[in-house]
């Protein structure tokens, strides 16, 4: 089950999906810093249930990661 603070964060980044210097502010807005943003994206992208509820997202989410990873 997705929890309500998890929700706010995933519907959050599937409005915002770019990684711009607008969207660093807003994630510093909801009290997070980059890095705990993406640590918990990661925790969630990985749960079974957002992978359910959000395919679009949890898919895009790592196909950045492995364009990243890669060096594109």
């Amino acid at each position: 089950m997705i929890n309500a603070r998890a929700r706010a964060l995933l519907e959050f980044e599937a409005s915002n999906p770019g990684r711009d210097l607008p969207k660093l502010d807003k994630i510093r807005r909801l009290g997070l810093s980059p890095e705990g943003y993406e640590s918990r994206l990661e925790q969630l992208v990985a749960d079974v249930d957002v992978m359910a509820e959000y395919p679009e997202l949890v898919y895009r989410y790592w196909n950045q990661r492995r364009e990243n990873a890669s060096g594109r």
